[in-house]
């Protein structure tokens, strides 16, 4: 524009006006003529709808305490120099799709009150959205964060989705709430993932998630799904109230899964039925160099397919599934068993293929269960691979066998079977004797009497 026509259109704009600046290349002193121009009493610059569509800015674009009451648009704008929305608010829909960002992003303070969009955004520095509030869907699906990402004590009013994002750098969630869903299924974190403490009032995903340099999940939530996930380091689930599946997931160290006994200070959490005990649902087809469970459910987990069940320990109460023992007492002891092995109360008829990787899998589940130290945890696993065993033999004599062992001293496991069979061998011995013993005295008797005739 010529001078004078440039100095009509700033003179036009007024606090709340509409700015359409799509596909201009904004100079540092352009965007501080327009800023002034929409600033109002408050001192924050006011604007109706923002377009800034493929604009580009040249340098630093200071936009803190910017304030769009209408719709906003960034989609596919280049940030040459730092990008500052330090406590911006948007009251529309507001959209950074495929945006890029050269140098440093903030977003902290900044207030989102419709659906924002960050898909396929590029951020090469640091990204900044600590504090930052969402009170609608936030998405970040394909994002590239370079740089470290930080969205500590953020809040998000609905999902927070950011499938499939990658994040290079340092990554932090710490004393986040999100009100439905945290969804990082698909994403990559080349620097580990340190995930709370945060309270998600719905799932947290992180199925075929990558993380190098570790996992670390500290929430409270109803579901975490990490199915299919890959951690390369060590992995630690902290939760409240969830139900944990890991099916398929891969630890290169250590994985270990725990309760939280109490609140997540700081974190209002919703007023969800049931103990506050984490559940695991599923270990199947899970390979970890070990595997820790302290205070868990595991009454509804399946095992079937776990790569090395020697590598799990556990500790503290973990209910396992029980069935009512088999026994001579009037009321027998309750028998743990796996969730496989369960069918309306009973068990469940399987396959012969099943019931020989049943018996292989509470074989090794029992001896890791001895080397934690629970002996009567062990002895219910032998006692239901022996089971196993007795059921789906292919050999009649070593079936018929199994019967035997089974019928006489419980496989060796059931001292109080044993000592039933013992006196009852006993009192059949001394009752054979005591016949016998009176019928050897009537015939010394009938003898008597027989010679005093004869005398």
């Amino acid at each position: 524009m010529p001078p004078e026509e440039f100095e009509r259109f700033v003179g036009s704009l007024r606090p709340g006006a509409d700015l359409d600046l799509r596909g201009v290349t904004v100079k540092p002193w352009l965007l501080e003529a327009i800023l002034d121009a929409l600033t109002g009493p408050d001192g924050r610059p006011h604007l109706g709808r923002a377009r800034f569509d493929q604009a580009v800015l040249t340098s630093d674009a200071p936009l803190r305490r910017f304030c769009v009451e209408g719709d906003s648009s960034f989609d596919g704008a280049c940030f040459l120099g730092g990008a500052s929305f330090y406590d911006a608010r948007f009251f529309g829909n507001v959209s950074f799709r495929g945006a890029r960002f050269a140098r440093n992003a903030s977003f902290h303070g900044a207030s989102f009150h419709r659906h924002a969009s960050f898909e396929e955004a590029v951020f090469t520095g640091d990204a900044l959205f600590g504090e930052a509030r969402w009170y609608a869907d936030a998405t970040f699906r394909r994002a590239v964060f370079m740089g470290a990402a930080c969205f500590d004590r953020a809040g998000f009013g609905r999902d927070a989705a950011m499938q499939a994002a990658c994040f290079g750098g340092a990554v932090s969630f710490k004393r986040v709430n999100v009100a439905r869903h945290a969804r990082l299924e698909r994403t990559k974190f080349r620097r580990g993932l340190w995930l709370g403490p945060l309270v998600a009032g719905g799932r947290i995903g992180l199925a075929d998630a990558v993380a190098h340099g570790g996992l670390r999940v500290h929430a409270a939530a109803q579901h975490v799904t990490a199915t299919g996930a890959t951690v390369h380091g060590e992995a630690d689930f902290r939760l409240r109230y969830a139900e944990l599946d890991l099916e398929g997931a891969v630890f290169d160290g250590t994985v270990s899964v725990r309760s939280l006994p109490h609140p997540i200070q700081g974190l209002a959490e919703p007023s969800w039925p049931g103990p506050f005990t984490a559940r695991l649902t599923s270990l199947r087809r899970v390979d970890a160099a070990r595997i820790l469970l302290t205070d868990v459910d595991l009454s509804g987990c399946g095992f079937l397919g776990l790569r090395r069940p020697d590598a799990l320990r556990i500790n503290g109460d973990c209910p396992f599934a029980t069935v009512r023992r088999r026994s001579w007492r009037l009321r027998g002891r309750e028998r743990a068993v796996l969730a496989e092995d369960l069918a309306h109360g009973g068990i469940e008829s399987t396959s012969t293929h099943d019931d020989d990787r049943l018996a292989a899998l509470y074989g090794d589940l029992a001896r890791a269960s001895a080397d934690s130290g629970r002996g009567r945890l062990a002895r219910d696993f032998r006692y239901s691979a022996w089971e196993k065993r007795r059921h789906s033999d292919p050999v009649p004599w070593r079936r018929w066998t199994l019967h035997l062992l089974w019928i006489t001293c419980g496989y060796g496991l059931r001292a109080g079977r044993t000592i039933a069979w013992i006196a009852i061998i006993v009192a059949l011995i001394c009752s054979s004797a005591t016949f016998l013993r009176h019928d050897n005295r009537e015939d010394a008797v009938r003898m008597l009497h027989m010679g005093g005739d004869n005398t």
